[in-house]
């Protein structure tokens, strides 16, 4: 097993004493954290809810395929981890945590990866402030790892570097593109540690299990420090991504998920025809009436994956409730985008279900 002593990422001191920032007091060393991780494997979009530990996404498919992949979530003390891997294309939007700062990183991606209208790459630092929406579009195979902790956490962590250890600088927008070689060897890093945890590896509380969460925070801070000296911080907006958020908050405002032409988001926005359809392909890749029939499915997917409860959705039942009522192009959308039917999605959550006990409803 490859140790970590090695990697200049963290300055791997076991000292029992540190500095209190701000003071150049000695005070004791936190208590050494335990750990604990659980990973589960992803099978639709609705498992990709909690992304981060905290979360609260809406995310909708986007590209054909079966969705698929793994998500881990880990807690080192007072540190949330969360790293995942899954495919095809999607779209996330919603509050990463209601209440702690999030830092991420996409460690590999084999297409396109857009964080409000920041282009993203593997190596890329990116500051989710608490309670701020985030917005993604995610292509092909993506994989990620995420950081959750507190303001004033990460501004300790940071001591020495002027403007991060001040806790205002982690309530911003913000994202750090270190220099190219910095890049990959940060993901490479942090890619051997998304291996560690799920390998069990670290389960005790000790030295090893503190350093290993330092030098995880390190990572983004030395990457954010690289960016800074080289001028790479982006913190420009744009104003497509802005439209598209308009749209979902107009069609989740008036509840419906049904149905919405053009000409009528165009009237309740004020905005032409083209700009909305520019607006959506820049940002998402596809028209505004193709993105809303995707969330649609994502819908009846859903209500589908659910129909192992009580009572139990049929097909047709859930294709009305999301405003499908040409059943034949239903089914050839549904299968065209999560590559099988919607029976078949339905056959599979109730072959799972637990059996009723005798004489309760659901048949």
């Amino acid at each position: 097993m490859q140790t970590e002593a090695h990697e200049p990422l963290s300055s791997g001191r076991a000292d029992d004493l540190e500095t209190t920032p701000g003071t150049g007091e000695i005070a004791p060393r936190p208590d050494l954290p335990a750990i604990t991780t659980q990973t589960v494997v992803l099978r639709n979009t609705e498992d990709l809810r909690e992304a981060t530990l905290g979360a609260d996404l809406k995310v909708v498919q986007l590209a054909s395929g079966s969705f698929g992949g793994r998500l881990t979530h880990a807690q080192i003390g007072t540190t949330s981890l969360s790293a995942g891997d899954f495919e095809p294309d999607i779209r996330a939007r919603g509050v990463m945590n209601a209440d702690m700062v999030t830092i991420g990183m996409m460690v590999e991606c084999s297409g396109d990866v857009m964080q409000w209208d920041y282009h993203v790459v593997p190596g890329d630092v990116i500051v989710f402030p608490r309670s701020v929406e985030q917005e993604g579009r995610f292509t092909g195979r993506s994989r990620y790892l995420t950081l959750t902790l507190t303001e004033q956490d990460l501004a300790t962590h940071a001591a020495g570097e002027k403007r991060l250890q001040d806790p205002r600088f982690w309530t911003e927008i913000r994202r750090f593109r270190p220099s190219p070689g910095l890049r990959a060897f940060i993901a490479r890093s942090l890619d051997r540690k998304i291996a560690l945890l799920r390998e069990g590896t670290l389960t005790s509380p000790g030295a090893a299990t503190e350093h290993f969460r330092r030098s995880l925070i390190e990572a983004f801070i030395v990457g954010i420090l690289d960016a800074q000296g080289s001028g790479a911080e982006d913190r420009e907006h744009h104003t497509g991504s802005r439209l598209v958020r308009l749209v979902e908050d107009y069609v989740d405002c008036i509840g419906a998920d049904q149905p919405l032409h053009v000409s009528e988001l165009c009237m309740a926005l004020g905005v032409s025809r083209r700009t909305l359809h520019r607006a959506f392909q820049e940002t998402l890749d596809v028209g505004p009436a193709e993105y809303l029939r995707l969330r649609r499915l994502s819908n009846v997917r859903q209500a589908l994956s659910d129909a192992g409860t009580t009572p139990k959705k049929s097909v047709t039942r859930a294709a009305l409730d999301a405003g499908f009522t040409d059943f034949g192009r239903f089914a050839g959308y549904y299968k065209r985008i999560f590559q099988e039917t919607p029976s078949q999605t339905r056959k599979r959550a109730i072959a799972k279900a637990p059996e009723l006990p005798c004489g309760e409803p659901g048949t």
